[in-house]
């Protein structure tokens, strides 16, 4: 089995790494890009409807914060490889879109529903002393969350995000449905040519283990980090 690794490793490495170059780009970019998709549906989400808006702009507001509800639960509700069916097989393929431009836009969609829950929570753990100084400050409700509260929460919530990392890292190995070459599809590539699937595939788990624990291990080092300093901060008062 270990010779069998080794010789597949050996021969098929250029492979195994143009597959996993592809893996780190598509969850990385991924999540930043539901990173961005998911602070405006957090948005839309939050609007509020003032007694002084007039019936198109209420109207407005309570579409946008149906429809950023009804994105989250369906985002969260639903597959990743049933979301990447519909998009490229119903809109991508016909539109000649490059595949890691389509994976990249499905991980962020799918990302995005994730991420704007996780914005909601840390915003409910902010409390509401940072919306009331802004507003005495005459600050708006876009200009509060843009300059006030998204900076606090993306610092709070660095280790949930990265942990979205680490999934979309082993999630966007569904994507081979629609082609993506990434890591798992390499290890389909390599056992198909030489009838050793059980290696090619062990020798895949080993690539994502070594990659998640890395990642897995940066975070531990920043929340170590980010409780060092609230002790310090702590000891000083």
């Amino acid at each position: 089995m270990i010779n069998s690794m080794i010789s597949l490793l050996e021969n098929y490495s250029p492979l195994f790494i143009e597959g996993l170059k592809v893996t780190i780009i598509v969850a990385s970019v991924g999540t930043i890009g539901g990173l961005i998709i998911g602070m405006i549906i957090y948005f839309f989400r939050s609007l509020t409807i003032n007694f002084t808006d007039n019936w198109l702009v209420k109207s407005m507001k309570k579409v946008l914060s149906i429809f950023a509800i009804a994105y989250i639960d369906i985002m969260r509700g639903t597959p990743m490889i049933v979301q990447a069916s519909i998009f490229w097989f119903g809109f991508a393929s016909h539109l000649n879109m490059n595949v890691v431009v389509a994976a990249i836009v499905i991980v962020s969609f799918n990302t995005a529903g994730y991420i704007a829950e996780i914005i909601r929570s840390g915003i409910i753990a902010l409390g509401n002393g940072a919306f009331e100084a802004a507003q005495s400050l005459g600050m708006t409700r876009f200009q509060t969350m843009v300059y006030v509260i998204f900076p606090q929460v993306l610092k709070n919530s660095l280790p949930s995000l990265l942990n979205e990392l680490i999934v979309n890292v082993k999630d966007s190995s569904v994507l081979s449905i629609i082609g993506l070459t990434d890591l798992f599809y390499s290890a389909r590539g390599a056992s198909s040519s030489t009838f050793q699937q059980e290696p090619a595939y062990i020798l895949v788990a080993i690539m994502y283990f070594i990659l998640t624990f890395a990642l897995s291990k940066i975070i531990t080092i920043i929340i170590d980090s980010k409780n060092k300093n609230c002790v310090e901060v702590g000891e000083s008062l």
